[in-house]
């Protein structure tokens, strides 16, 4: 099976875990971002794993945005099932919050 190459790019916590700003990774062709994530988490390990699912439900936690090609990608399919393809750049970001 074919590879696509996605960009990543880290934002605020996730940047602190991967000590990088942007990566590119190979993916297999028909690859969703929900694979993307697994892939991700098993690169960066357990700290990003926790940052990014919650332990009881598997979900992505709501205070993490993640955007795909510039858009929220929780809103095109709550289970980031979307298929990624070739170039896509998927962003993820921590909300920071505070007074």
């Amino acid at each position: 099976m074919r590879q696509i190459e996605v960009s990543v790019v880290y934002l605020s916590f996730f940047q602190e875990i991967t000590k990088t700003r942007e990566e590119k990774l190979k993916v297999q062709e028909g690859a969703t971002l929900r694979d993307l994530l697994e892939l991700l988490c098993a690169k960066h390990g357990e700290s990003f794993r926790k940052a990014l699912f919650d332990p009881k439900t598997g979900a992505v936690y709501g205070h993490n945005h993640i955007t795909l090609n510039g858009r929220l990608a929780h809103l095109v399919d709550k289970n980031f099932r979307v298929n990624l393809g070739e170039g896509d750049r998927v962003a993820l970001a921590h909300a920071v919050s505070g007074g």
